[in-house]
Formats: C-alpha cells, structure tokens, sequence
C-alpha cells in the first residue's frame, strides 16, 4: 500500500470517539519573537554620548544615544543668534512703520483746514484712510516674514540633528551592538554608522511562530491549534493562538507563519530565547464526534493490502468518514456532511 507522507501524532490504540485529548500534530522548528521590533541607527560616524544602562526596561522616548552633541550645541547657538538678529532687523522696520501709520491715523482724523497747517507730509501726495490699509499689511507681512523664517530655520536645524539623537520607539528593552565603554558616561568613538547601532525589543508580549506549510493544516481551525516548547529541566512553555499572517522566506518565496502567544510569567524566558531556533509541539483541539484511528492497526487489516492511499483505505473501514488530519501514529476521522 502507498500512503500519503504525515506529520506526527500521539499514538492510541483504539478508536476513540468524543472528547479525546488534544492531537499532536508534530514537531516544528520555531522561533521565539517579541511584539515587535525596532533598529536604530546612526547617520554617519562621531562622537556618541548619553548611553545608557540596558540591562531593564525602558520607557518610550528616553534617549539611548547622542552623536556629536557638541557640535550639534554649536550649530543650534549659531541658529539662535541668526534668529535673534532678524527679529531685530524686522523689528526695527516693524517699528518705522507704526510710528508712519500713527502719523497718517493723526493726519487723516484732521479736517481739511487742520490739514492745511500740518507738515509732516509736506511736498508729499497726502495719505488716504487706504494708506493705513497699506501700512498694516506690511507690518503683517514682516510679522508672517519672521515667523516663516524662525520656522524653516528650526524645521532645517531639526532634519539635520534629530536623526543623532536615538530615542525609545516604544516601552521594551535595548540591546547595543557596539562594545560599551566601561563607564557609559564616556565619550564613545563610532565609525561603523554602515550596521545596526541598537535593536528594541518591545516585550509586552511574546510569541512562539511555527512556520505551516501543510496546505492540509492551513485549512483547519486556526484557534483550535496550541503549541508547548520544552525547556531545559523539563520545564514547558506554552502558546496558545493569537493569529497567523504570510511572510517572506530568507529564500524569497512566501511562507505561512502561525503566532501563539506566551503567557506573561514566561516572558523573561522568552527574552533570553530571542534570537534562538528551537522546536515546538504543535496541537490541536479536534473537538467532539471525531475518531482517533491507530495506523498501526489500520494497516494490519487486510483491506491495507490493496489500497493506495489512507483515503481509499477509510472509505472501506469506516464509511461515512473522512480525514481531518493525518499524523505518523494515528489518523483523526471526522463524518462526512
């Protein structure tokens, strides 16, 4: 008989009908994972200052690093004095203005005959109540003029440095990939900027992912399924479903990646596996009115002999069942509808 390859599942020796235990798919390579991950890196290279201790938790926008502050210092008092001197220079044209527009107010509120024996504007066209008009739009536009100016000057300065300032993405943990000096409050030569400078790792949740590349298994339940880790000691970490989504494969193709999520009193295990393969046992919940069939026992029967596949095989031992899921020590029947 030629039966279809399969993936493990615990071994009973009977058919059991209702409530049977959870089914052992198999074992799976798996990785651990955070909620998400951040880089961080520097521009360019420099002088790298404001480190800080790694070792716990950090909040979301705390700096973990500064490039060349001193400089950047120098370059911020140089925009600040740019700014300061053309407020001056607008201020004092601001001031010309008023002290016209107050001498054309007085001028227009005279009568004509008053008018006759003023002379600040003698030898001149005499202002007109658009005069004023005139004056206070360009008192506003020197005011709009300044203002455009102080903030494209700190939207410039702001492009320029904020990227040598590393913040906190979000709460979780850091990881330098750099050799720290010894006292953090020294001053730190970088002349890799071409790598990785620090990763974050949020940790307000982790998962086991389990790659599934059984188009069988991608078809059932997703909730159903759970998966346990085994630790050193004997110990065991469980995941329970929380969703499944495509990624792409190192190789380039795409692959089918389930996500269970560890419970939090195994979170700082999950944290010291980052990085690490591991394997997980994937179950899953059949529910009622299923059959566990042994293969073992399958096979021993004579009507083995001459089937093909496990297919043709159950449609002459157990007809009116169908197959939810193979595995290498048991098959799980599910009726027909």
């Amino acid at each position: 008989m030629h039966l279809r390859p399969a993936v493990s599942l615990l071994f009973l020796s009977t058919a059991l009908p209702l409530a049977a235990e959870p089914v052992v798919v198999g074992k799976f390579s798996a990785k651990i994972v955070p909620e998400r991950v951040g880089m961080l890196n520097l521009p360019e290279r420099g002088t790298v200052t404001d480190l800080v201790d790694s070792t716990g938790r950090l909040k979301a926008g705390t700096v973990v690093a500064v490039l060349n502050k001193e400089r950047t210092e120098t370059e911020r008092e140089d925009m600040e004095l740019q700014i300061a001197r053309e407020r001056i220079n607008k201020k004092d044209e601001v001031q010309k203005l008023r002290a016209q527009r107050r001498k054309v107010s007085f001028y227009t509120s005279l009568s004509p005959s008053e008018r006759r024996y003023n002379t600040d504007f003698k030898g001149e066209e005499p202002p007109t109540p658009e005069t004023l008009i005139d004056i206070d739009e360009r008192i506003s536009l020197l005011e709009r003029e300044l203002a455009t100016m102080e903030r494209r000057k700190r939207m410039e300065f702001d492009r320029k440095h904020d990227p040598l300032t590393l913040r906190m993405p979000f709460d979780g943990r850091l990881q330098y990939h750099i050799t720290l000096p010894e006292n953090l409050s020294q001053p730190l030569e970088y002349a890799e900027n071409s790598r990785v400078f620090a990763t974050v790792c949020d940790d307000s949740a982790f998962y086991i992912t389990v790659n599934v590349g059984d188009s069988d298994l991608s078809l059932l339940k997703e909730q159903n399924f759970s998966t346990t880790v085994t630790l050193p000691g004997g110990k065991r970490m469980h995941g329970t479903y929380s969703h499944r989504r495509v990624e792409r494969a190192n190789h380039g193709g795409d692959m089918l990646v389930y996500f269970f999520k560890i419970p939090a009193d195994m979170h700082e295990t999950a944290y010291n596996m980052l990085g690490s393969n591991t394997n997980a046992i994937l179950t899953y919940e059949a529910g009622d009115d299923v059959l566990h069939i042994s293969k073992a026992e399958l096979i021993a029967r004579p009507e083995a002999a001459t089937a093909e596949n496990w297919e043709e095989l159950i449609n002459i031992t157990h007809p009116g069942y169908g197959i939810l899921l193979v595995g290498q020590r048991e098959l799980i029947l599910v009726p027909r509808t």
